[in-house]
């Protein structure tokens, strides 16, 4: 009897609880996982709660992973897919794992699994190319809230070879392993079509996720497997590890800020949530629990939350992105320990087009001040250029551009080149290599990617100056940053003007350092090679008031002031 009126307890303990959670669900933006350890009680026998029906997992030649949990500890379980059975060890913790062999062929297959437990299944699982996708609000934007929705979302139902599956926003206090624990997951894994892209604003799925693997899927020709884990409003060591943390010489307490306060109101007036500022709890609830699925890699949108103080930036992403590295190969060993990575430069924000601060430093730092990616500090890492595709209009406010197409497109045209080394493709931006000075015309000419550049002139406005008046032969807090048009531009070169400066004043140069530097797509410099906006930059010395032609070190990193 007694055990009996303890099941009736437990029963109606669960009830309540439930009640509980959908009570917080109507009145909290997102889910916090309680710090307490949780009550352990034996797994029933199944896959992990983020593998599914209809599934994605990584082709060959990587070894996709199977995993999941037994109630009997110290056992084998026997994993069935195609014409191979693996042997997966259960231990002590119940947990299973099995690594498969290559599988090139793309499906569809069944996946069993059997053990004294019983039998379970996965079935229409594809074989392809796994994506995952994170960031903050650009990339939580969905396909419904861009342009051309209803045709994107319509046209969804034409790639069902392309499966996708988002993750719920939740926060941690430690280490999640698995997508468990209740409301985790905001859609399980599902074929594309215009339902499981089509749900409403900030819900599901992705745009820039959805539109890069579609225009990815349409040059591979094979399965792509989308993992979209995102929150909008936070900073980007919300999603690192302490460790990653560690090697910028910070810890996982708040996220400072100049103003002390989330660059966005929970709810604000443009229907973005502000997430949640502490460093690490989104490593801990959204990225970490996935480190033992086998990726191909990971594109990222995000830095609009950092702006604010972007004094760290250029250590804390490059920190990140080797960490996530390391981590998911560690996990396994079956990620590529150096695995693509790509992100997005910052769009345009504000419609004045003389506000410098912020989001000019953000840009520079996402490429850990290089200018340029890859490099020596981002290796295997391509980027999109959003800092000439402003939507000051946008309903969803001027931060949060409608036109995620473009932003995409260039995207994949960076994977094509570093991730899948296709030699075809053109991807990098124009990027002063060298330069020219003349103190008796006032002139500087910047030559472009070493002369091979084919530069196209839209407008002569964006490019600066830095004169200093206080006799130093440094920018500084005594310089000034003045408008240099541009005179004439060769086929790779750029010639502008340095009058607005006396030749011996002149201590650097720098383009398109605005938040918003231009109207859409009419920056001043494009490459007629590649079609993309000339990169921001920033560089200053002491021979810019000197006769002669020199050459841009771009194997090391130009610091700004």
């Amino acid at each position: 009897m007694m055990h009996l009126g303890l099941l009736f307890a437990l029963f109606f303990l669960c009830i309540a609880d439930a009640n509980r959670q959908d009570v917080m669900e109507m009145n909290m933006p997102y889910i916090a996982i309680d710090e307490s350890p949780p009550l352990e009680l034996p797994k029933h026998f199944s896959f992990a709660a983020y593998y599914g029906d209809h599934m994605v997992l990584q082709k060959a030649p990587k070894h996709a992973v199977i995993w999941g949990y037994n109630p009997y500890t110290n056992v084998f379980i026997d994993v069935s897919v195609d014409k191979q059975t693996i042997q997966a060890f259960v231990d002590t913790r119940g947990m299973w794992r099995a690594i498969l062999d290559p599988i090139e062929g793309p499906g569809p297959y069944t996946i069993t699994a059997r053990g004294s437990a019983g039998e379970i299944t996965l079935t229409d699982v594809l074989f392809g190319d796994v994506w995952l996708c994170s960031g903050q609000s650009n990339m939580q934007f969905s396909v419904s809230q861009g342009y051309n929705a209803s045709a994107e979302i319509k046209d969804a139902d034409n790639f069902p070879n392309i499966r996708v599956f988002t993750a719920n926003q939740i926060s941690s206090n430690k280490p999640l392993s698995d997508f468990d624990a209740a409301n985790s997951i905001k859609e399980p894994w599902s074929v594309a079509s215009s339902s499981a892209i089509g749900s409403g604003a900030w819900k599901y799925f992705s745009a820039v996720c959805w539109l890069y693997g579609k225009y990815l899927y349409q040059k591979l020709g094979y399965p792509v497997g989308l993992v979209n884990t995102c929150w909008g409003g936070t900073p980007v060591e919300a999603w690192s590890s302490p460790d990653a943390l560690a090697k910028c010489g910070l810890d996982n307490g708040p996220v400072a800020s100049n103003g002390g306060e989330p660059s966005y109101s929970r709810m604000s007036s443009f229907g973005n949530y502000g997430g949640p500022q502490n460093a690490t709890i989104l490593w801990n609830a959204m990225i970490n629990p996935l480190l033992n699925m086998t990726i191909y890699g990971a594109i990222w949108y995000q830095g609009e939350n950092n702006a604010r103080n972007p004094s760290t930036y250029n250590c804390t992403f490059p920190s990140m992105i080797s960490d996530w590295r390391a981590k998911f190969h560690s996990s396994h060993g079956q990620n590529d320990p150096s695995f693509p990575f790509g992100f997005v430069m910052l769009g345009a924000y504000q419609p004045s087009m003389t506000v410098q601060s912020g989001f000019p430093d953000l840009r520079w730092h996402q490429t850990a001040d290089f200018g340029f990616v890859p490099n020596k500090k981002m290796e295997n890492v391509f980027m999109s250029n959003a800092m000439d595709l402003p939507d000051f209009t946008s309903p969803y406010g001027p931060i949060h551009t409608q036109d995620k197409q473009d932003v995409a497109q260039r995207l994949v045209q960076g994977s094509l080149a570093v991730a899948y080394h296709h030699k075809d493709i053109v991807y990098q931006a124009p990027l002063p290599t060298g330069y020219k000075v003349d103190t008796e015309t006032q002139t500087l000419e910047l030559v472009y990617n070493n002369g091979s550049e084919a530069l196209q002139l839209k407008n002569n406005v964006g490019f600066e100056v830095c004169c200093s008046y206080d006799g130093n032969s440094i920018c500084s807090s005594h310089s000034w940053w003045l408008p240099a048009s541009v005179v004439k531009v060769t086929r790779s070169s750029v010639l502008v003007t340095t009058a607005v400066c006396e030749p011996q004043d002149v201590v650097g140069i720098r383009y398109a350092w605005k938040v918003s530097p231009c109207t859409f797509k009419n920056c001043a410099i494009y490459s007629s090679l590649s079609f993309l906006p000339a990169s921001p930059f920033q560089f200053t010395s002491g021979k810019f008031n000197k006769d002669g032609s020199y050459i841009i070190d771009r194997s090391k990193p130009h610091l700004i002031g």
